[in-house]
């Protein structure tokens, strides 16, 4: 069986048998012959058995141009590559692939090289073609690009070369249009839509627009148009659409009469670069927020006072939240009193607005927060308590601005350390006041006291926070021991200590300033509450309570009490006015008992 060039130069096979089926089905085999030579592309077509009925000459230009490229009965898998059975991934007989099937091949062209071919397979009134498409030329070029622009290259090339196919208007190319991943519009030059294929309907908007803009979902042009002055000057330009949180890229394509527009959804693309970027932003925050918890650590080690540490720790802290201002405000060992406090960015004033406010009741006792108090000095702002390693509250750090839950996270890396190290500071604080607390019942000494009374009176001096004594003397004490021995009497003061600690706030500081004398300081409080105090201590702890002596003696444990405030005596008048109330008590009482010697 011969072959022989048609008069258009088409390479066919005379005397097949399926020619004339084939050529029935068609119509005219003149405009069957027309048509396949002048598609720019390869083409071939194989019946059922892998035998090739019909080949345009650019199919021959394609494998090399052999002579007998079409030798009887050839098989496309014999001209391909010269095997005498299907190729074993094939792809026709696999039913689970969709159409167009497609598979790529290496034939040898006519000096010998490789020539890359990617053949889409379609089927076609009973028989399939074969569409072969010579991308050696884009391979090469993409071997030569870097690694990360390659796919977009070979993408943009093949997308080119599809554009100028689908010139040819064939329900072939029509075909092949509507399987592209990408939505494809052309345009005539008032931008009214012509063409536009499936993937319209999937990738933008509104596929049912009948201008350009409206498939983006606009009822007027783009302002900024790169088209706006015709297609010629805007060809291979791009441009950005972001339409509801969808980043789509338009690639404009000069065409006779108007353009070719392709629409690519980006989103995804987009969305991966921006994850990338933050991540590395957090990254890098990260590692330079870990560098200056280190170097934090290692200052806190060599840092002889906590205002030192204080202010290291604002010089890092604060940029990482991004604030400009804040207060530290830290306790005393002794609750209710400043150890001491600082400031960044603020006036005196303010800070001084914020202590009165912390150093309050209700804060004190966590019932409110700082920034809840009609002290504090901004409309919005937050309170960051500094916790020590028993979990209870040592002091505050106040900000004038919220932070977001990741700036919390990175807050708790930074505060734990510091409260850590402040907690610390205060329990050595605590073991050298040991030194002021007497050794039989643990109370502080006089000297601690009139520390302590100094502390108050300048706490009322800048915040008008009142202050109060309770003078206490104990009854019968020197009967307790004349007749009971010191044992007896130790054992009474002790008893009073007790009922004194049970009964007074851990605010409040209880002193032993003589043998039977005791000073309770109440912080906060004015002179009636102060009085109303002596109340209720001698109806709930000293009614009915007796201390065992003897041989199953009990003897009653009883105080005589004065009190004092502040807000009506003055500094140096509060102690002699407390202990003058405390002997007419003690008249009183011996009024109704008889005095021991």
């Amino acid at each position: 069986m011969q072959r022989e060039p048609s008069p258009d130069g088409l390479i066919l096979q005379t005397g097949f048998k399926s020619m004339p089926t084939l050529f029935s089905a068609l119509g005219n085999p003149d405009t069957v012959l027309a048509l396949f030579e002048v598609a720019q592309t390869g083409l071939i077509v194989i019946d059922n058995d892998y035998k090739v009925v019909l080949a345009n000459e650019e199919a021959g230009r394609i494998l090399g141009g052999k002579p007998n490229c079409l030798s009887n009965l050839a098989t496309c898998y014999s001209l391909f590559f010269g095997k005498q059975e299907p190729c074993a991934d094939c792809p026709l007989p696999d039913a689970s692939k969709l159409w167009p099937k497609t598979k790529s091949i290496v034939v040898k062209g006519r000096d010998g090289s490789d020539q890359f071919v990617k053949v889409a397979m379609i089927p076609w009134e009973g028989f399939t073609v074969l569409n072969l498409h010579d991308v050696t030329r884009e391979l090469n070029l993409l071997r030569n690009v870097d690694l990360t622009k390659k796919e977009l290259r070979a993408k943009n090339i093949l997308l080119e070369r599809r554009q100028q196919e689908i010139a040819g208007k064939t329900q072939f190319l029509e075909q092949l249009l509507d399987h592209l991943p990408d939505a494809l519009v052309t345009v005539n030059e008032k931008f009214a839509i012509q063409r536009k294929n499936a993937a319209v309907a999937t990738i933008l908007p509104r596929a049912d627009g009948r201008k350009c803009h409206e498939l983006l979902g606009s009822e007027i042009p783009c302002a900024d148009c790169p088209a706006t002055s015709g297609f010629a000057d805007a060809n291979g330009q791009k441009k950005s659409h972001v339409v509801a949180g969808r980043f789509f890229t338009e690639i404009i394509t000069a065409s006779p009469g108007g353009g070719l527009l392709l629409f690519r959804d980006t989103t995804r693309q987009i969305q991966l670069i921006e994850q990338i970027r933050e991540t590395r932003s957090a990254l890098t925050r990260k590692n330079e927020i870990l560098s200056g918890l280190v170097s934090l650590g290692a200052y806190m080690q060599k840092a002889t006072g906590p205002q030192e540490v204080i202010e290291y720790f604002m010089e890092m802290f604060l940029p990482v939240i991004k604030a400009d201002k804040a207060a530290v405000i830290v306790n005393d060992i002794r609750e209710g009193n400043l150890w001491f406090t600082f400031q960044k960015g603020l006036d005196e004033e303010t800070l001084k607005s914020l202590s009165r406010a912390y150093l309050s009741r209700d804060v004190q006792s966590n019932r409110m927060k700082v920034s809840d108090s009609e002290f504090f000095p901004w409309e919005t702002g937050v309170q960051i308590d500094l916790r020590g390693a028993s979990g209870k509250r040592i002091g505050i750090i106040v900000l004038p601005t919220s932070y977001s839950d990741e700036d919390g996270e990175l807050i708790r890396l930074f505060i734990e350390p510091l409260g850590a190290d402040i907690h610390n500071r205060l329990l050595m604080r605590q073991l050298e006041e040991k030194a002021n607390t007497d050794p039989l019942t643990g109370l502080y000494n006089r000297g601690y006291l009139d520390a302590v009374l100094e502390q108050e009176r300048k706490k009322q001096e800048e915040f008008n926070i009142p202050y109060a004594v309770v003078v206490a003397d104990v009854n019968g004490l020197k009967k307790v021991n004349d007749q009971y021995g010191h044992e007896g009497g130790d054992a009474y003061i002790l008893k009073v200590t007790e009922l004194f600690r049970q009964n007074v706030r851990s605010s409040d500081v209880v002193a032993r300033t003589g043998g039977d004398e005791f000073v309770i300081l109440l912080v906060d409080t004015n002179h009636a509450s102060a009085e109303q105090f002596i109340v209720r201590l001698i109806d709930r702890a000293f009614t009915e309570v007796f201390l065992p002596v003897g041989d199953g003696e009990l003897f009653p444990v009883t105080v005589s009490l004065g009190a004092a405030g502040s807000d009506a005596f003055s500094h140096d008048m509060l102690l002699k006015e407390a202990d003058h109330r405390m002997y007419a008590a003690k008249e009183a009482f011996y009024k109704t008992r008889e005095k021991y010697r």
